[in-house]
């Protein structure tokens, strides 16, 4: 059995929770299970336990401002948690532009340097203030997922040490297949984003689909391998 990771999948957004954690058990999918709000994260991860799936603690930047009173819990939960997303920001709809901005940097200072950390970060329509707030100086391991922003901000961002988590959309994308030959091969990671993206036949097909043909793509790709440096 060939090995299988996502890096970026919302278990508790699934419409059968169980199943889901049956074939991640079945097919020995390590997953990093992201969450939207930080209660969500302290729940899940008492319910479940399982080899193939680490809780990600979360904050959609979306959720920021709807639900302040969950940011205490955040910083409280923050040190024990070694991933971290789906956090971020998002300018879809800039309304509260300044509460995400406020949360994601104070998020990034308070991990910037702990080399424990992985973070998945969500940037529509807000890559370029997402790097600038990041920068080049910190030590987490940081994952831009579902990348859709620029030329200019993928070479930014991979200047910078981040890694990019493809989805089956992405590898649909004309814009993105752009830019895929920019990726180095040891920066590339695999992810569903499911529910938010339709799974092919099931979790692990997807996550095939996307893996074969990145991998008919690159030369000597071994996204197992970046996985595994990823977590180290």
């Amino acid at each position: 059995m060939e090995n299988l990771f996502d890096s970026h999948f919302h278990l508790d957004l699934q419409k059968d929770r169980a199943a889901a954690i049956r074939q991640i058990e079945e097919q020995r999918i390590y997953t990093i299970a992201v969450t939207n709000l930080p209660d969500l994260y302290r729940k899940e991860k008492t319910e479940v336990a399982s080899k193939y799936i680490r809780y990600a603690l979360g904050f959609h930047p979306e959720l920021v401002h709807q639900f302040p009173s969950q940011i205490p819990l955040m910083w409280e939960l923050l040190p024990e948690a070694r991933y971290i997303g789906e956090v971020g920001l998002d300018f879809v709809d800039a309304s509260f532009r300044k509460e995400q901005e406020a949360f994601f940097y104070e998020l990034v200072e308070r991990c910037r340097y702990d080399r424990s950390k992985i973070i998945t970060i969500h940037s529509r329509k807000a890559v370029k203030r997402v790097l600038d707030i990041v920068g080049t100086n910190f030590r987490f391991k940081s994952i831009l997922h579902w990348f859709s922003g620029s030329k200019d901000e993928l070479i930014k961002a991979l200047e910078a040490g981040f890694y990019i988590s493809v989805n089956s959309a992405m590898i649909k994308s004309i814009k993105f297949l752009d830019l895929l030959s920019l990726i180095p091969s040891e920066r590339l990671l695999l992810e569903t984003d499911s529910p938010f993206t339709d799974l092919r036949c099931s979790h692990s097909e997807t996550l095939k689909y996307v893996k074969d043909f990145l991998e008919r793509q690159k030369d000597s790709l071994s996204l197992w391998e970046n996985f595994k440096r990823v977590l180290e």
